[in-house]
């Protein structure tokens, strides 16, 4: 029998939290971000109020509108997309925003064998620098990489992903001395975020990318604000410090049995991995554009915590449910509303 959850907020519930999500938060640069004031409001003029400026029909004035009878077709900006984030090698900086915290980054990315490698060294905060090698274009990891959400747009071109968002032409404006077009990713429901890109005009890579609330506030933000297209060398792959964190994606997804699983799932949203763990189960579910993890694991004496933590658009909700006079918690953890983290957790079940 399911007991009712108790919210709390307070930081010291991850020190009692479950070892996944306590790694998870751990691992991500969410959790090493440097104190800062929280994030304000969206502005009405700006490009990432997608939910009040699109509902009346406006064109938020920080871009600019495409003239009518020039604009192309969404679709095919969104296939040049996909063939930016996979096959083009660039390097620059980058500026990443999420919790309040502004954080600036150097990226290299090339593409060896067919194989994507990249290269991120923070250059802000707390020295950290990741190298992935591979595709994690099945979305079965959490990737401690900010920039790697690009890669879920290549799909935005599915039938699949356009039932659960409608793609919107929004304009154009100017970054990193480059002009782009601006599309929305608008939910079809309230149970996913919303995403606003801006694609470089010339090769469709993602030049600005933010995740948005059902209220049109920015959650989480990337933008370039310098950009090389020149060929990647061997030597800008390697890395700057000895501490390089390394992942692997060149793996394929697992799809281990479970005796867990959600009775209620958003519209879209599919199972993409299934991975048993030392006490329990991890269940990654995607909708092509946003993913989500479920943890269940055994409840140890120590651990007793019900509750969710929000950082930027990435947040975590804890239940516990019994099965057979046993305990276990249902972490869930991903970028989506809290809403619907909460719902999915209470939904958890076995099949035996």
């Amino acid at each position: 029998m399911r007991k009712p959850a108790v919210h709390q907020t307070s930081p010291r519930w991850i020190r009692r939290a479950n070892g996944a999500l306590l790694v998870l938060f751990v691992m991500s640069p969410l959790a090493e971000a440097q104190s800062a004031p929280e994030p304000v409001e969206i502005d009405s003029a700006s490009a990432a109020d997608s939910a009040a400026a699109a509902d009346a029909g406006e064109t938020p004035a920080a871009t600019t509108p495409v003239p009518t009878g020039t604009r192309p077709d969404v679709e095919q900006w969104l296939v040049k997309l996909g063939e930016a984030v996979t096959g083009l090698e660039y390097s620059g900086l980058v500026t990443f925003e999420h919790a309040g915290v502004l954080e600036t980054l150097e990226v290299v990315h090339a593409v060896r064998e067919g194989q994507q490698v990249e290269r991120v060294r923070y250059l802000s905060g707390e020295p950290r620098e990741l190298i992935s090698h591979g595709s994690n274009s099945n979305n079965c990891k959490r990737s401690a990489n900010p920039l790697a959400r690009t890669e879920l747009w290549r799909g935005a071109d599915s039938a699949d992903v356009q039932r659960t968002y409608h793609f919107i032409l929004r304009g154009t404006e100017r970054i990193a001395d480059r002009d782009t077009v601006v599309i929305e990713a608008r939910p079809r429901d309230r149970d996913r975020l919303g995403m606003v890109v801006s694609l470089d005009r010339e090769t469709g890579l993602p030049m600005k990318s933010m995740l948005v609330s059902a209220k049109g506030r920015v959650l989480e933000r990337y933008q370039f604000v310098q950009l090389d297209l020149s060929p990647i060398e061997a030597e800008e792959l390697e890395p700057a410090s000895a501490d390089a964190r390394r992942i692997d994606n060149s793996g394929a997804c697992s799809l281990a049995q479970s005796r867990w699983q959600p009775e209620w799932l958003p519209e879209g949203f599919e199972p993409v991995s299934v991975k048993p763990l030392a006490d329990g189960d991890m269940l990654v579910y995607s909708d092509g554009l946003s993913v989500f993890t479920v943890f269940v694991q055994r409840l140890g004496p120590e651990l007793d915590f019900k509750g969710q933590a929000i950082r930027g658009a990435t947040v975590a909700y804890m239940d516990r449910i019994q099965v057979d006079g046993v305990d276990y918690t249902v972490t869930v953890v991903g970028e989506i509303p809290d809403t619907t983290a909460r719902r999915v957790a209470g939904s958890v079940t076995t099949s035996g």
